[in-house]
């Protein structure tokens, strides 16, 4: 069976919801694994993403056609190289515009290229607009929102983002608190050397990369298999 190469959109229509946390979690869980990673920054006039990860990063911009093709093109590599896409709320729109237009999905499954949309979901009512873009423009896309526990009243809005037949179920992120989220945000942090350097597995960050971790593991799986129902899905038929 031919292996496919994985594609992760990390994303939301809103702003400071935890997007290119999750990016870079994402790309150092395929380092920690020895595997290697391309990670493309779509960030316009503020790259975050390639400030962390610049070995592993691209900046990448989709303002004009030339923009457009050199990513997209990158995208639909047979290599097996998994690939993070950091997307910004302000190329959100753009992005799967042209991702419509150009049929890009399918021509992905045409390729042996897996692609997963993690959404990071938001209680503002933008976040669920694009969200419901999304779910109806692509339906054989699949599509997984991602619940930070970072955001205030994140729990009450978990009705506005329903599972998708082909993303499966949703993700919960625990949240870290403002002092170890501040160390986090500092540019030359790396996971990979926290937790080679750590002593000590009950530590709130050690906690916290473990159950991320997990999750991506867990989405490796979904895509691996193709199709995964949520629960209250499968019989609704």
């Amino acid at each position: 069976m031919q292996r496919r190469t994985p594609v992760f959109i990390v994303t939301s229509s809103r702003p400071r919801v935890g997007k290119t946390l999750i990016a870079r979690a994402l790309t150092e869980y395929f380092c920690a694994q020895s595997r290697p990673v391309a990670a493309f920054d779509v960030n316009p006039d503020e790259f975050k993403l390639i400030d962390h990860l610049p070995a592993y990063t691209a900046a990448a911009s989709i303002n004009d056609t030339r923009g457009e093709m050199a990513l997209f093109d990158q995208l639909v590599l047979e290599d097996e190289v998994p690939k993070v896409v950091d997307l910004s709320h302000l190329m959100f729109d753009r992005f799967f515009s042209v991702m419509h237009q150009i049929e890009f999905a399918a021509e992905m499954r045409r390729r042996a290229i897996a692609p997963m949309v993690l959404y990071l979901a938001d209680p503002d009512e933008r976040a669920r607009q694009g969200y419901a873009m999304l779910f109806g423009r692509f339906d054989n896309l699949p599509l997984v929102p991602l619940f930070n526990a970072y955001l205030p009243q994140i729990d009450r809005c978990r009705a506005a983002f329903p599972p998708t037949r082909l993303g499966g179920g949703p993700i919960d992120i625990p949240a870290l608190t403002p002092v170890i989220r501040s160390v986090v945000d500092r540019r030359n942090f790396s996971f990979i050397a926290y937790v080679q350097k750590s002593n000590d597995p009950t530590s709130e960050l050690y906690q916290w990369m473990c159950r991320v971790f997990v999750s991506f593991r867990e989405l490796e799986v979904r895509l691996m298999l193709g199709k995964i129902e949520p629960p209250q899905l499968k019989h609704s038929a």
